[in-house]
């Protein structure tokens, strides 16, 4: 079959005034909207989205200001819907120089890995819309948790503790739908070495360990490692409904950062998420479509790999071959059923808009990880005004 894939025909978009039209005013606003076609395979979808971003702060004194983050989304095409992200909702009081405590909706997020990130604990069902291949955009524009945070620091250290009370039930997209508490706390051991340590109680289940290492191995080399664990059911039980498979998990993220003299940044990581299924078990899941779907929308939900090996790779190179010329790309490979994706993305950045192309490609199999939901090529063309 021939692939065609071309871009939607035409953008527009109109600006609204807000706060940022001040010089140095703490509010921030930007409209993004994005068009494409995916590939003409079964599958396939017309999309299209409007974005627009609210962030920005009020501070009522020197020790008290409120944080808020918003994002509205809209998409067009053959997926007519509206979702609504609040990302941050919080008064901060700083009780000195060095302590704080927040109160509020947080997007509270933690972890060293720049793909899979084990000890980031308050990820699960925080991402409300899928609207990029990208980690980073995703941890930035997932919704906040209801919770109050204290913390510390000193020369040398840190210090914070976290308590989120059920709110609700669980809905598949509620971040309280469990009563939480996390500890967290780093020392420094050398100049370029503070490992950091966390302890997660939640209602419900077994309490959770959590590691962050970080290292320079030199001027252009900085070496990583994330890992989580302690007694958990494995995936496949929790997406189901089943109260076995009680065991001890390891999740791992691990490895490093080269940073050319460029600027270009090249980042490469193995994961591994020993809840998730091995090959065996995936391939006996894909004989059972129903099971598959639900298990599939289970990890998506708690952002976990639905597999147990992966590997993933990142570039990102700011001004490259001229100036305000953005490239990044990200490539994963899944080490069970040997699928893999490839996203890329070429942007432009003007006085007031970012002008982004961008690139997604998959192989594998029907029931894969990353070919599964048919859509072999997809390009996107997108524009982001910051108002």
């Amino acid at each position: 079959m021939r692939r065609a894939c071309a871009l939607a025909p035409a953008m527009l978009a109109c600006c609204a005034a807000s706060h940022a039209g001040q010089a140095g005013a703490p509010w921030a606003t930007s409209l993004e909207l994005e068009a494409g076609l995916r590939a003409a395979q079964p599958g396939a979808r017309r999309t299209t989205r409007l974005s627009v971003d609210v962030s920005g702060e009020h501070q009522f004194s020197p020790d008290w200001r409120f944080k808020l983050a918003d994002r509205f989304e809209h998409f067009g095409g053959t997926e007519r819907r509206s979702v609504n992200t609040v990302k941050d909702a919080y008064l901060s009081w700083n009780a000195s120089a060095e302590s704080a405590i927040d109160l509020g909706r947080v997007n509270l997020r933690q972890g060293v890995a720049a793909g899979y990130n084990p000890s980031d604990y308050f990820r699960a069902r925080a991402v409300r819309s899928v609207v990029s291949v990208d980690p980073e955009t995703l941890r930035r524009s997932r919704s906040g948790t209801y919770l109050v945070q204290g913390q510390r620091v000193w020369d040398g250290g840190s210090v914070s503790a976290v308590l989120a009370p059920r709110i609700g039930d669980d809905d598949g997209g509620n971040t309280n739908a469990r009563g939480r508490a996390m500890l967290v706390g780093s020392v420094r051991l050398a100049p370029d070495f503070q490992p950091q340590a966390l302890l997660l109680l939640e209602e419900g289940e077994a309490p959770q360990l959590g590691l962050n290492l970080s290292t320079l191995l030199g001027d252009a080399l900085t070496a990583h490692a994330e890992w989580s664990g302690g007694r958990q059911r494995d995936l496949l039980s929790r997406a189901l409904g089943g109260q076995g498979g009680r065991a001890w998990r390891n999740r791992l993220a691990a490895g490093a950062t080269y940073t050319a003299g460029n600027r270009m940044s090249f980042t490469a990581e193995v994961h591994w998420c020993g809840a998730a299924l091995d090959r065996e078990q995936w391939a006996g899941l894909a004989r059972q479509p129903a099971q598959y779907w639900a298990y599939r929308d289970f990890v998506r939900r708690e952002q976990e790999p639905p597999t147990r090996k992966g590997l993933f790779a990142m570039l990102v190179w700011p001004d490259a071959l001229r100036p305000r010329l953005d490239l990044s790309a990200v490539a994963k490979h899944d080490l069970q059923d040997g699928s893999s994706l490839l996203w890329s993305e070429a942007r432009w950045r003007l006085d007031e808009v970012d002008v982004a192309l961008q690139w997604t490609h998959v192989r594998g199999g029907a029931w894969d990880q990353y070919a599964a939901h048919g859509e072999r090529n997809s390009w996107r063309l997108l524009a982001q005004w910051y108002l």
